[in-house]
């Protein structure tokens, strides 16, 4: 730990003024006893660190209870009290200290949990190179057909797992956004898992010849900006890989709302006429957009510019987003934990008025959709959860 946990109970439920905290303790209730929360775990933590409670698989299981969404953080007494002064913007990474557990768990064969390490072993399978258990060649099958997708150039995509092999046609809809915008992207079809999957769950070992693989890939290719629809991908390459190579990268990553707002910023996107009526739509921060990596605004920002749109913000939004339960490795493990937590996401957008909920980030997208898909028709016709990009290729 970097410092000493307070106690305080902010990261449970903060002070007046303040939202609810952890997800996973509303979704657990009266079961969300101290070790599913981030008090209960520093608190675990420093018995092991004092020698006291040993690494154990019944300890791992309580561990990957956790979307690693990092509102424990944002919301820590020490990190946002202004009348406390610190020499470090931040006192606890809580985060970073759940990493460092999981990766003590997998080191001592406590850890990965079943289906996780299921997960790591397909997206080391030769032939697939993702977590998905599907033949790597059908992971390109999306950009076949499109003029604008090359194999070299200075633009090139990081289209991930999830996207083209489960959301093809959100990718297909990028891709009618550039084509209208004449951009060409260059795309390669030997791009492997990014690795973010293994990281969340500790296994940084089994990652680090996908991490090379893919950094000379993007070299070859010429890239010297590199994006991705994914928000796990983007944070994944702009924060992991550089760390973890101990190099910076040879090239710039973006997400892709960060190039929809170059190029609405320039012009380039033909909209159609807005419709008489404006759309009230609300967003979703995903965790690996915006705690992880503060990307907050320029999301909003895109929207704003969409004709016809009138933006919404839930009650919990930016840096005190509710998370959509998927990060961490819950969604593969424990998915009715996750599947709880996206309905109460949106519960909180309908609440709010809106009639679509828009996310940027894949993850999000299939766990608010599988939750949408378990509530009633009455709550089904209210709103709809849909991909930025997919909404605004619906508007071209």
């Amino acid at each position: 730990m970097q410092k000493n946990c307070g106690d305080c109970g902010y990261a449970i439920r903060p002070a007046v003024g303040r939202f609810l905290t952890c997800p996973i303790k509303e979704a657990k209730g009266e079961e969300a006893f101290e070790i599913y929360f981030s008090r209960g775990r520093m608190a675990v933590l420093k018995s092991i660190l004092e020698g006291k409670l040993p690494l154990s698989k019944e300890l791992a299981e309580f561990v990957y209870q956790c979307s690693e969404c990092g509102n424990c953080t944002e919301v820590c007494h020490q990190t946002q009290n202004e009348n406390i002064i610190l020499n470090t913007s931040k006192w606890i990474n809580h985060v970073e200290v759940w990493d460092a557990l999981r990766k003590d768990l997998v080191e001592a064969g406590y850890a990965p949990l079943d289906k996780h390490a299921r997960l790591i072993d397909l997206m080391n399978t030769e032939k697939m190179k993702n977590p998905y258990g599907e033949p790597q060649t059908k992971k390109y099958e999306w950009a076949q057909g499109f003029s604008n997708v090359k194999e070299k150039g200075e633009l090139a995509i990081f289209a991930g797992c999830t996207m083209p092999l489960r959301q093809t046609e959100t990718l297909k809809n990028m891709m009618k956004i550039f084509q209208a915008t004449g951009k060409e992207i260059a795309y390669s079809n030997d791009e492997w898992c990014c690795g973010s999957i293994a990281m969340r769950i500790g296994d940084y070992e089994s990652v680090k010849e996908e991490m090379t693989h893919n950094l000379e890939l993007f070299k070859h290719m010429g890239a010297k900006v590199v994006f991705s629809p994914c928000a796990g991908c983007y944070r994944t390459l702009k924060k992991d890989y550089p760390e973890l190579l101990d190099e910076d990268l040879p090239f710039e990553v973006k997400h892709i709302t960060e190039i929809l707002s170059e190029m609405m910023n320039k012009g380039e996107i033909p909209f159609k006429n807005p419709e008489e009526e404006s759309v009230r739509v609300t967003y979703h921060d995903p965790c690996h957009l915006g705690r992880h990596m503060d990307l907050y605004e320029i999301p909003r920002e895109v929207i704003k510019k969409i004709p016809g749109i009138e933006l919404l913000e839930m009650k919990r939004n930016r840096q005190n987003a509710w998370c959509c339960g998927a990060g961490g490795g819950v969604k593969s493990q424990f998915p009715e934990l996750a599947l709880s937590i996206s309905v109460e996401r949106i519960k909180e957008a309908i609440e709010r008025g809106a009639e679509i909920l828009l996310t940027s980030c894949p993850f999000c997208v299939n766990n608010l959709l599988d939750a949408y898909n378990s509530m009633n028709s009455e709550v089904q016709e209210r709103i709809k959860v849909i991909d930025i990009i997919d909404f605004i290729a619906s508007k071209i």
